[in-house]
């Protein structure tokens, strides 16, 4: 690939970004907030207050949708505390006074945690999950929880029991899943940001199609403890925020290293720890070389996807990056290996779902309690049509299938710093389409149409980040995904950085 001159392609926030109360207030990053409440010039309680009120303005049932619940006057209280302590001198750490919106996934301890599934719908933790325990200890306030695919097992937010979650830039269409509520309130600034989970493409997807920023670490790099999960083999949580350096901010607070409510919880074996912050000068991406997989990622991209790759392609060679044609080997089996695993796996865990909120009868004695895209999955494996997934078919993904695709994406990574992917094939589907979607002339399964870039990632173990690439002729936002070897999240975030300030043209 040639070098050659670019333009920088075009990146707008939704229309309801700009809109209600505060708007100009509440836009700048996590990072900028945060400084100004160490500083003192601004407080934690009037950002909370404000973030509130646009919540109240622009987040109905019919709007957004994307909370589930927010906290109100108990989370106002909290953040007076925490401006008393600023006033004092202390600061309880980087993210004092900043309100996040969590995933309702994540276990808070008095305030419900429902999974988006009617069946938990009173389940009120006694604890908080490790993430949530970090980010207060490091001074962060739960502003809310977010809406949500139910029990977290899709790709759309169509929410059969809250409602569906509705896409900042076109509300008739989905935001992506499962964490479409984390996305949506992110895009529209109704939080600072926002947690979400990632089974198959949860964190990535929904930030792509909602126009903001989806980290997903290494797996083991964030402890899931007192996580509702589907696969202890894939699942991480990660942050969705509107710029690279707060997701980076954020990941450096949730990296637990070994956590006993994990047992998959792990350090950095190089010993290395993320640094405090991305290096905020001299980012360069020349002499960069970005990996461009051939093949299963390029063969049925809607014309949008592929004239905004080529558009970023150019602009990469314009700024010194060298790309490079790679070929993934075993990919295309990812997605089929990946239902093999999550699926008996999200038995497991939901079963340990139940009996940890005190719900009597499993999944069995509560089958049509759930939304019908999710009974279908777990009446696949319990109950009176179950036909479950073969041991015999678990068993060879996990030890023969996994580990030739995750060899596919070491040998690909080899010689680059990292791979270069869009995000999803296609933009944000109407709601109307969450089943199946029309792609490029055919009708297709909506979930298996939308999560192959970002599955297989999962099913590798990679850290990966989605980052607005560009937009489609609708003014959809489409999502470029960058994938790192494990581990390597401090050198993905450099290179997504600079691809962001690139852009931006700063």
């Amino acid at each position: 690939m040639t070098k050659t001159s670019a333009t920088r392609p075009v990146i707008q926030p939704p229309p309801v970004a700009d809109s209600g109360p505060h708007a100009a207030e509440v836009s700048a990053p996590l990072i900028e907030q945060a400084r100004a409440i160490r500083d003192g010039d601004l407080s934690s309680r009037e950002l909370t207050r404000m973030y509130l009120e646009r919540i109240e303005a622009l987040d109905s049932a019919e709007t957004l949708n994307s909370f589930l619940l927010s906290r109100g006057d108990e989370v106002l209280a909290e953040a007076a505390r925490l401006d008393d302590l600023q006033a004092s001198g202390e600061i309880v750490g980087p993210l004092h006074g900043i309100p996040l919106g969590i995933k309702d996934a994540l276990f808070t301890a008095g305030t419900r945690t429902t999974g988006g599934s009617a069946v938990l719908k009173d389940f009120v933790p006694t604890k908080d999950a490790t993430a949530v325990r970090l980010l207060k200890s490091a001074g962060a306030l739960v502003l809310g929880k977010t809406n949500l695919h139910e029990c977290g097992f899709g790709i759309t937010s169509n929410n059969p029991h809250f409602g569906p979650v509705r896409n900042p830039y076109d509300p008739q269409r989905i935001p992506g899943g499962s964490s479409g509520g984390s996305a949506a309130a992110v895009s529209a600034q109704l939080c600072s940001a926002a947690i979400g989970t990632d089974t198959g493409g949860s964190v990535r997807i929904p930030a792509a199609l909602c126009g903001v920023v989806g980290l997903k670490p290494t797996l083991g790099r964030a402890s899931r403890g007192g996580m509702l999960g589907l696969s202890w083999s894939y699942d991480v949580l990660g942050p969705i925020t509107r710029t690279v350096a707060d997701a980076a901010a954020l990941l450096r607070v949730v990296a637990s290293g070994p956590d006993p409510m994990d047992p998959f919880a792990a350090a950095d074996p190089s010993g290395a720890s993320l640094p405090e912050a991305i290096a905020e000068t001299g980012l360069s991406l020349k002499g960069v070389r970005i990996g461009i997989p051939d093949g299963y990622f390029a063969e049925d991209n809607t014309p949008d996807v592929d004239r905004v790759l080529a558009e970023n392609y150019r602009l990469l060679e314009s700024a010194g990056a060298i790309l490079v044609p790679v070929t993934v080997k075993d990919v295309e089996q990812a997605t089929h290996t990946g239902f093999m695993t999550v699926i008996p796996e999200t038995i497991v865990l939901m079963e340990e779902a139940l009996r940890e909120a005190g719900i009597e009868g499993g999944i069995a004695g509560n089958l049509q309690a759930f939304g019908a895209d999710v009974r279908a999955v777990l009446g696949s494996q319990v109950g009176p049509e179950a036909q479950p997934v073969p041991a015999f078919a678990y068993a060879e993904a996990m030890s023969r299938t996994v580990p030739a695709i995750r060899r596919g994406f070491s040998e690909a990574l080899a010689n680059v710093d990292v791979l270069l992917t869009a995000t999803t094939p296609a933009t944000a589907v109407p709601i109307a389409e969450d089943v199946t979607m029309q792609h490029n002339g055919r009708s297709l399964d909506t979930f298996e149409t939308l999560i192959p870039y970002t599955f297989c990632i999962s099913v590798a173990g990679l850290p990966a980040i989605s980052v607005p690439g560009g937009t489609a002729e609708n003014g959809l936002p489409v999502g470029l995904q960058f994938v790192g070897a494990p581990w390597s999240e401090a050198r993905l975030l450099e290179i997504a950085l600079a691809y962001e300030r690139l852009v931006a043209g700063a």
